[in-house]
């Protein structure tokens, strides 16, 4: 049995992600060129901010969620998280946070296109806002953006040049450190990120307010980057380095925790319905005031955010935890990867509930409307060929398993 393992490893192909940078980088530039043109066009303008918001927004949750699974994988060593380690750091490398600054340029230039707060005509006649306007100040909301955006940038380097220290001198003394600081740097990560959701996603609808906002999207964005590094892996379960440490053992235990954070994602959901049921205050009960069938004129009930409501509850819940109970799903790479590749999409959707019926002129299209969908793609498209791009090239300077942590390997040896 060693013997056949071993001749497998030596004939297996190398998993190779370099292929992707050029392409990727090439589609971005050309869609994101586009998604500024139409931008800057004042008859387009409103309908691209929006959809390429919302690009942003998601690939944002992604990088976010990578990001808290690596501080809590340098907290605590976990030896799962190895597995998927490269594609984490990937996801949230220093490059991605930067490009995501740059991309936000356009809105931090012209807010008042999406956020109503930034129009000074609008607050005069508004008390609500001219009591938050304390916050909500265009300067000030502009500094924060960028300010945590690139300290994520910066502590995203730290960690990854830490951690590529040890590769070279195998000093344990370095991931000793990464632990310390990974804890401390966990508060700063879920303040700041509860800021950064709550500036970005919040305040385009400045009247509502939630207390769980924060919490909520991070533990979505954890989900969506574990979903996806999952993904890949189990893609690549036959290739090299990672055929050297696939095991029914991992698999089942990747699999958990994507279980585990599927419920997470249920428990932070339902939290937010009550806690705003409970209150019944139109300023919390309009969040899903704008996400139902009032919103719309007679005879578009079946075109409304309501139906999408339902197929994240059943898509993003009920089918991926009744799926990850069975023990046969996470035994197999194949049969894990189709439905954490599903979790992804399904966030894309998630994303698009919490964005779009934000905006004024789409709530009332509902969530199914040609034109207004295929913008909607194409700002996802931009931005994420971008973040692809930066993610291939980001995997290239590393071994895709670290190389001074050898416990999944030794686990397979004992397997057998």
């Amino acid at each position: 049995m060693a013997h056949e393992e071993t001749l497998e490893t030596r004939t297996a192909p190398s998993a190779d992600f370099s292929k992707l940078t050029y392409p990727f980088g090439l589609v971005g530039v050309v869609l994101v060129g586009v998604c500024l043109a139409m931008m800057f066009n004042p008859a387009t303008q409103h309908q691209w901010m929006g959809s390429f918001l919302y690009g942003w927004a998601f690939w944002l949750s992604v990088s976010l969620g990578a990001m808290g699974l690596t501080l809590l994988h340098h907290t605590v060593r976990g030896q799962w998280t190895l597995s998927i380690l490269r594609f984490l750091e990937g996801m949230a490398s220093w490059q991605n946070f930067v490009a995501l600054t740059v991309l936000f340029v356009p809105f931090l230039l012209n807010p008042v296109v999406l956020y109503e707060w930034a129009d000074h005509n609008v607050v005069a006649n508004d008390p609500v806002l001219m009591r938050k306007e304390w916050f909500l100040h265009q300067p000030a909301w502009q500094i924060r953006i960028v300010f945590v955006l690139l300290s994520f940038a910066v502590m995203a380097w730290g960690f990854r040049n830490s951690a590529m220290r040890q590769e070279k001198s195998h000093d344990f003394k370095l991931e000793s450190g990464r632990s310390s600081w990974g804890a401390a740097s966990l508060v700063y990560f879920f303040l700041a990120s509860t800021l950064l959701w709550t500036d970005v996603g919040m305040s385009l609808e400045p009247h509502w307010s939630s207390t769980m906002y924060g919490p909520w999207q991070l533990v979505a964005g954890a989900g969506a980057a574990l979903s996806l590094g999952i993904t890949l892996l189990c893609i690549n379960a036959k290739n090299k380095p990672f055929t050297d440490i696939i095991t029914k053992d991992l698999t089942r235990d990747i699999g958990n925790m994507m279980f585990a954070f599927t419920m997470l994602w249920g428990y932070t959901t339902v939290s937010q319905f009550l806690i705003i049921w409970n209150g019944n205050l139109p300023e919390f009960t309009s969040y899903f005031a704008r996400r139902s069938s009032a919103v719309h004129p007679a005879g578009m009930e079946a075109n409304h955010w309501g139906a999408l409501g339902l197929l994240l509850i059943l898509g993003r819940f009920f089918i991926p935890f009744f799926v990850l109970l069975a023990p046969r799903v996470k035994a197999k790479p194949e049969r894990l990867m189709k439905i954490t590749g599903f979790i992804f999409v399904i966030h894309m959707f998630d994303i698009l509930m919490l964005i779009v019926p934000s905006l004024a002129d789409r709530v009332k299209q509902g969530p199914v409307n040609p034109a207004a969908n295929l913008t909607d793609i194409i700002g996802l498209l931009a931005v994420g060929s971008i973040w692809i791009a930066l993610f291939s090239l980001k995997t290239q300077k590393a071994t895709l398993l670290p190389g001074y942590d050898h416990r999944l390997q030794e686990a397979k040896a004992h397997v057998h």
